[in-house]
């Protein structure tokens, strides 16, 4: 139950950094967190994130201060602003805790990947779920912003975001290399990636089972393919997402490895591919593909890729 002086989540609070209007679709019999960067009552040891005059000023305290528990709801208040500077600058620990951000467009809350090449949010439990929150590469070559290392992460209704050609990420979701990382879920998620080395929006290098990445919007330049799985993965679902690539490589924008199974439909894609629009998707016999449409750069219509049979 909600620990001793939460509020119940059934209200709407003006706070320094924000409102807080929470739905009754935020119900949960875990407890509810506060984190607010601009709150004059703001801290960062376990004393904190009870309440919203008195929350965690990190995302990372709240992470560190060991009172999460599964189920709970780590509510992020709307302007909240926040910097990841290292390796495992963010290690998400506790499993079945879902972080959302409140506020629209530019009061989201921020979290800012800078500093180190290596900085990243390690995802280290299971079923750890993102919502309405903007990630921005600040650096330059960022490996990889999120680094999943469990089962069951969702990102959604989250925006990832370049800062410049140069200060980037290579790749903002990237699955584990081993099984470890089954029923990832990108949802209504939002890739803006400018970075002259990009590699992927999201990446799937081991043999993830069940995942799902549906109605998201991808835009950029991605030198391997912008939705990758170079390992055999299962049962993945690609839905209706759409996406733009400024590469010139063949199969830039969804590209499955050999042997995987599942469905890839009603996607939307494009490429600076020259010539032949029907090489922007590529999957292997495992997998259905219905009505996916490619287009190359240039006022044209899309067509059917891979060609109809």
């Amino acid at each position: 139950m909600a620990a001793a002086g939460t509020r119940s989540p059934l209200f709407s609070r003006h706070t320094p950094g924000g409102i807080f209007s929470i739905e009754s679709t935020l119900l949960t019999l875990g407890n509810y967190w506060y984190v607010d960067s601009g709150a004059a009552g703001k801290g960062t040891t376990s004393a904190f994130g009870y309440q919203p005059d008195t929350p965690f000023s990190t995302l990372v305290a709240a992470w560190d201060s060991g009172n999460l528990a599964a189920g709970d709801i780590v509510l992020v208040a709307a302007g909240h602003t926040e910097t990841v500077s290292a390796a495992a600058g963010m290690d998400c620990d506790t499993a079945g805790v879902r972080v959302i951000g409140l506020g629209t467009g530019d009061q989201r809350p921020t979290i800012t990947l800078n500093t180190d090449a290596l900085a990243d949010i390690d995802i280290d439990a299971a079923n750890i779920t993102f919502e309405n929150l903007v990630f921005v590469a600040n650096f330059l070559d960022i490996a990889a912003a999120i680094d999943v290392n469990a089962d069951g992460f969702t990102a959604r209704k989250c925006e990832f975001r370049d800062t410049s050609t140069i200060l980037n990420a290579l790749i903002w979701i990237l699955g584990a290399t081993a099984a470890t990382s089954d029923r990832i879920t990108v949802d209504q998620c939002e890739f803006y990636a400018v970075g002259a080395a990009n590699t992927h929006a999201i990446s799937l290098p081991g043999t993830s089972d069940r995942c799902r990445i549906t109605d998201n919007f991808i835009v950029g330049f991605f030198e391997t393919a912008a939705i990758g799985a170079a390992g055999a993965v299962t049962l993945i679902q690609v839905l209706r997402n759409f996406i733009q690539n400024t590469d010139t490589d063949a199969d830039a924008c969804i590209s499955l490895a050999a042997s995987s199974t599942g469905i890839v439909a009603y996607n939307s894609v494009g490429a600076a591919l020259a010539g032949d629009a029907t090489t922007n998707i590529n999957a292997s016999t495992g997998v259905v593909l219905i009505e996916n449409y490619s287009v190359d750069t240039g006022d044209r219509q899309g067509v059917l890729d891979p060609v109809a049979t």
